[in-house]
């Protein structure tokens, strides 16, 4: 834990935030995986509040992040509101049992969470790109910046991005991270959807996922909105810069550096729960 001025606090979230929003715009995520990570370990603030935090960050990135994308095309609003009915439903169930959840279990959880992005980042490859068999309601297309192509693709398996959609949601309640660790993987390996298309609907769907949850939070009280405006600040900031960053890049190599960080962090979470370690 960083032992900080409380004054300046509020400085290191918005810096913080920066780095987290351009991140999370550019692989989908929200920004919420790191900002808790920052939240619990640097600033050692109380679980709960944490992840209502995070919530909140999760919201302003995807408040930014998603209106870009969705000007550019990149999103599939059709299978977003799909998918987005199941993975809400699991949002508020996951907040109301975060409530009553000790703050070990939650740093368990979160730690597995951050193994599972981990791996799923590791094995992560950019998607082929297939051209639609068909005209099905839920298929999409964008124009991809660094190709100069317009990329058509199928989307598959809903069935089993519908339930992990449900999952996602519940996660995203309890650890307060959008979900969209679990979303971007599903859709890019198994619904075949490319990865830019899949971070860019990820971001539209974790906003309206946060905001589920954090109404719970809200009303509980949890809500620093001392801490809160910083976090919007930096989020919204960071989310337009990694937007520009995504049309222009791969994004592999980032990839790889991110899931050796969650992973880290992992460990550090599961230790610290566990009783193991003091941060």
């Amino acid at each position: 834990m960083v032992d900080l001025d409380p004054n300046l606090v509020p400085v290191a979230i918005l810096m913080f935030g920066i780095f987290a929003g351009s991140l999370g715009a550019m692989l989908g995520l929200g920004g919420g995986v790191l900002m808790i990570i920052f939240l619990l370990l640097a600033l050692n603030i109380p679980a709960h509040q944490a992840v209502a935090l995070s919530l909140i960050a999760v919201i302003a990135s995807s408040s930014m992040a998603g209106s870009v994308y969705i000007k550019d095309r990149m999103t599939n609003l059709r299978l977003a509101m799909v998918l987005e009915a199941f993975t809400v439903s699991g949002a508020v169930a996951g907040a109301f049992l975060a409530l009553s959840l000790p703050v070990s279990a939650i740093q368990a959880l979160l730690g597995c969470v951050l193994f599972y992005t981990s791996i799923t980042m590791f094995k992560e490859r950019e998607a082929e790109c297939f051209e639609s068999l068909g005209s099905g309601t839920l298929d999409g297309e964008f124009y991809d910046e660094r190709a100069c192509a317009t990329v058509k693709y199928r989307v598959r398996n809903l069935e089993v991005g519908a339930v992990a959609s449900l999952i996602a949601g519940a996660v995203s309640g309890i650890v307060g991270i959008g979900g969209g660790v679990i979303k971007v993987p599903i859709m890019n390996l198994v619904m075949k959807i490319p990865i830019k298309a899949a971070a860019a609907t990820s971001n539209f769907m974790v906003g309206v996922t946060a905001a589920a949850s954090a109404v719970i939070y809200f009303q509980s009280g949890l809500i620093d909105l001392h801490l809160a405006g910083p976090t919007i600040l930096g989020i919204m900031v960071g989310a337009y810069v990694g937007t520009r960053l995504l049309a222009r890049s791969r994004s592999v190599v980032l990839r790889k550096v991110l899931a050796v960080v969650l992973a880290f962090f992992g460990a550090i979470l599961l230790l610290k729960a566990g009783g193991l370690l003091a941060w």
